[in-house]
């Protein structure tokens, strides 16, 4: 498999037309994180080394080429058992089932990253190839966004590139309209997304239309066992944001409501805000509203619970609110307080964070995960922890 994804990145390199060297750009990066979290009854370690290759190049005045490539091992403890973050409730019943089933392991990968072609004119640009697709305003949450799936902990690193067909239409002085096509096997359970921009007396609006095919997540009972089970069903979406900033306080909402085909329709909605001080102190703040989440504990159930291991990572209650400051200790060093708050079931996650410049090219950054709440809530089965990443352009 690996000489396969390896065969193909040098396709792409070769396809370019020739070009005189200094006209291909070539830069990226080197990655390293430390990942230690108590599991179970023990702290596990774990590890990971990442490469990135970006290339581009302008092959002609209105057309690009962007590529980049990832290569990362994973080391130290490369297999989770999920029973190590259910209640004991729910794990009880799960324990008799084989390993498979409840243990994700973690190979090395390699992968494009990204790889397309961007053709530039006046009033459009097409984008085809795998691409990234950033919908939303929000920080911590994006309910608009469809294509990516972010991870609350650390909801600014990069995301994977999405394989799509992307045309912008420009209108008036900063009007703009998207449409993306994210193929699947039939134009049925293709991506489908509509999108429309435009800036207004300082603030900026959107409006969208998405319509997927998605995993839905749904509890069974087998021999006894509490188990869960997935089906696929049609899900349209209409949302929009704003963003933009009055007397100094920048303000955002984005929100989200989804039309379901089998399940319940439901609605995810967030606003918040953010404020620097003249001497740098930052501070923000973001509620969210999770339509699809339950309100009491006792109704977390082992699909709800799966949900939020899987990709989507859809949290488990309904109201949360995630706040925070930055303060700049010296023109290298940064500090930061982050808390991601469970309102329904007063559970939380505390984040110290530490960002450090060693020079223009290196970053350190150090991460606590310092959990609070009874068990059986979302965050009080979360093990203390932390991470530190060290970073190396190039």
């Amino acid at each position: 498999m690996k000489s396969k994804f390896y065969l193909f990145y040098f396709f792409c390199l070769c396809a370019l037309p020739p070009l005189p060297a200094q006209e291909l750009e070539i830069s990226g990066y080197f990655e390293n994180q430390f990942f230690p979290q108590k599991m179970g009854d023990g702290l596990k370690l774990q590890d990971y080394n990442k490469l990135r290759l970006d290339l581009s190049t302008e092959i002609s005045d209105n057309l690009s080429f962007n590529t980049d490539f990832i290569y990362r091992t994973f080391h130290g403890m490369t297999s989770i058992n999920l029973l190590d973050f259910l209640p004991e409730k729910l794990s009880r019943g799960l324990v008799a089932l084989p390993r498979e089933y409840t243990t994700i392991e973690q190979p090395d990968e390699n992968y494009l990253d990204n790889a397309y072609l961007t053709f530039y004119s006046e009033r459009m640009n097409v984008r085809l190839g795998k691409q990234q697709l950033p919908w939303g305003a929000g920080y911590t949450w994006n309910p608009t966004d469809i294509f990516n799936d972010k991870n609350t902990f650390d909801p600014t690193y990069e995301k994977v590139g999405v394989n799509a067909l992307k045309i912008e239409l420009s209108f008036a002085a900063e009007g703009m309209l998207s449409a993306v096509l994210s193929p699947g096997e039939v134009w049925e359970n293709s991506t489908k997304a509509l999108k429309l921009r435009q800036h207004f007396h300082g603030f900026d609006l959107s409006a969208c239309f998405i319509e997927k095919e998605q995993q839905t997540f749904t509890d069974a009972l087998v021999m006894g066992i509490p188990l869960f089970t997935t089906f696929t069903e049609k899900r349209r979406l209409f949302g929009g944001d704003f963003s933009g900033e009055l007397f100094g306080l920048g303000f955002w909402a984005e929100g989200a409501y989804n039309k379901m085909k089998i399940s319940e329709d439901y609605g995810q909605y967030l606003t918040g805000a953010d404020f620097t001080f003249e001497n740098g102190l930052y501070l923000t703040a973001e509620y969210y509203r999770n339509e699809l989440g339950k309100s009491d504990k006792k109704d977390y159930a082992l699909s709800d619970w799966m949900r939020l291991f899987s990709a989507s990572g859809e949290n488990l209650g309904q109201n949360y609110l995630f706040a925070g400051q930055r303060y700049p200790v010296s023109e290298l060093w940064n500090w930061s307080n982050f808390a991601l708050i469970n309102l329904d079931d007063k559970s939380a996650i505390l984040f110290p964070w530490f960002d450090y410049s060693f020079n223009d090219n290196t970053e350190i950054i150090l991460v606590g995960y310092l959990p609070l709440g009874e068990k059986e809530t979302e965050f009080g089965e979360f093990g203390y922890g932390g991470f530190a990443r060290v970073r190396v352009y190039f």
